[in-house]
């Protein structure tokens, strides 16, 4: 079990490109022109729970049309990425800046020209679904068209994703002013600071400073309080 703290993903990680993951070929077409290039960096994992959260950097790729094999939430901090639905042919596009989720059994295919950085978190099921959630992306965003819940606190959010084992959501929260109490953290949550900036306070009262384009996760049962300033908007994945 990883250790409980407040974990901010690198997006510059110590000897990063010094080695390249290791790829089985049988995930890449025929058509893949050249051999992948990718380095990632899991800032946590839990292999039990099937969680892994870091940043990845990978070169053109053309992977195998598959069933996807997990959930998982991206953030594209540089470069475009194409996603094929392989029942339709349908293809999105994905560009930097931009916040989605391939869902577990999406019959899909990944394809990108140039370089790709992104953040991620992956949730791998212990049983996988006949069907997934969707056949196609789910856009992480704040102006979808799903309407707006108030939260219990007075806070706002918006689910936007529910694995089929209810167990990964994904979505937005928006706050104004706010100070919390120092809690156990109740679930594993990766947060993407989409806008404004957000302080996170660990039980040894150390606060930690996260901005626009930062990124966390909070294992579960880690004590911590909150606290928003002004106004912060942010994308968010929780596992429970």
């Amino acid at each position: 079990m990883s250790e409980k703290r407040i974990i901010k993903l690198s997006q510059n990680p110590t000897r990063f490109s010094d080695i390249a993951d290791e790829r089985d070929a049988t995930m890449f077409a025929s058509t893949q022109l050249a051999p992948l290039t990718q380095h990632s960096h899991s800032d946590y994992k839990d292999e039990t729970l099937g969680i892994y959260s870091g940043f990845c950097e990978t070169s053109d790729m053309n992977e195998t049309a598959l069933p996807y094999a997990y959930d998982e939430l991206m953030i594209i901090i540089e470069g475009t990425v194409e996603i094929k639905n392989n029942k339709t042919g349908n293809i999105e596009t994905i560009m930097s800046g931009e916040s989605f989720v391939i869902p577990q059994g999406y019959d899909c295919q990944r394809r990108q020209q140039g370089a790709l950085r992104q953040l991620y978190v992956i949730y791998k099921p212990p049983e996988t679904s006949e069907k997934p959630v969707t056949d196609k992306v789910v856009y992480i965003d704040e102006n979808s068209h799903v309407p707006w819940k108030e939260t219990s606190d007075g806070h706002r959010k918006k689910i936007l994703y529910q694995s089929n084992n209810q167990c990964f959501t994904a979505g937005v929260w928006q706050s104004n002013v706010l100070l919390t109490g120092l809690i156990d953290f109740p679930y594993h949550e990766f947060i993407f600071i989409n806008k404004g900036s957000l302080i996170c306070i660990d039980e040894k009262d150390v606060a930690h400073y996260f901005k626009s384009g930062d990124a966390l996760f909070i294992p579960q049962g880690t004590r911590c309080a909150w606290q928003v300033k002004d106004k912060v908007s942010i994308h968010f994945a929780q596992i429970k």
